[in-house]
């Protein structure tokens, strides 16, 4: 296994058992998201790693029972790509603004990473399916 997978392996299992400080250890201060060109323009150039941290603590928060998988992984130099899935039942707090249903949730997603000097620099993709919580259909 790679130096970058392991990384990125440290980091999910950080985020998952709610440690949320972690985003600062593993995305470095000039961390760019090409997702935030798209959902929020007018915080590019911003420090948005709080964001990865905030969906992270939404999720714990709404999806009490919640898992986190990873489905696949490929590797080339310094760009992981990962497809990942969130399951959980809708139980807890509202998740952005959605209350909760009580419903299962399947939330699923790529996330394409640049990994260059221990810490990850860049990133494309997102959430693609968010069942069960009347978002995407």
């Amino acid at each position: 296994m790679s130096d970058n997978l392991r990384l990125l392996g440290k980091y999910s299992a950080a985020m998952e058992s709610g440690d949320g400080e972690a985003v600062y250890e593993f995305f470095a201060p000039d961390f760019h998201s090409h997702v935030t060109e798209r959902v929020t323009p007018g915080r590019v150039g911003d420090d948005i790693r709080g964001e990865e941290q905030r969906w992270w603590q939404q999720a714990r928060s709404a999806f009490p029972d919640m898992t986190f998988t990873v489905d696949l992984l490929i590797e080339s130099d310094d760009i992981i790509v990962s497809n990942w899935t969130v399951r959980g039942t809708h139980t807890g707090t509202a998740f952005y603004d959605v209350p909760a249903s009580g419903n299962p949730v399947t939330i699923n997603g790529t996330a394409i990473l640049r990994i260059r000097d221990g810490q990850i620099t860049e990133h494309w993709g997102g959430p693609h399916c968010q069942e069960g919580l009347g978002l995407i259909r």
